[in-house]
C-alpha cells in the first residue's frame, strides 16, 4: 500500500470516528466531543478540496 492510500485510510478513520461521536453526543464525554470537533477542523484544513466528503457526517 502506498503512502497516499495509507494517509487516506487514516483520514477516513478519523472522519468516521469523529462523525460517530458527534452523531451520539449523549454517550460521549465533553472531552471526546471537543476532540471530535478538533479532528473535523483538522480534516477541514487538510482536505479543503474534498469538502463534500466531510459533509457526509
Amino acid at each position: 500500500m502506498g503512502q497516499k492510500a495509507s494517509r487516506r485510510e487514516k483520514l477516513a478513520a478519523i472522519r468516521e470516528r469523529a462523525c460517530e461521536i458527534i452523531a451520539m453526543p449523549e454517550t460521549h464525554s465533553l472531552m471526546s466531543r471537543e476532540r471530535a470537533l478538533d479532528s473535523l477542523g483538522y480534516l477541514w484544513e487538510v482536505e479543503k478540496d474534498r469538502v463534500g466528503s466531510l459533509l457526509a457526517c
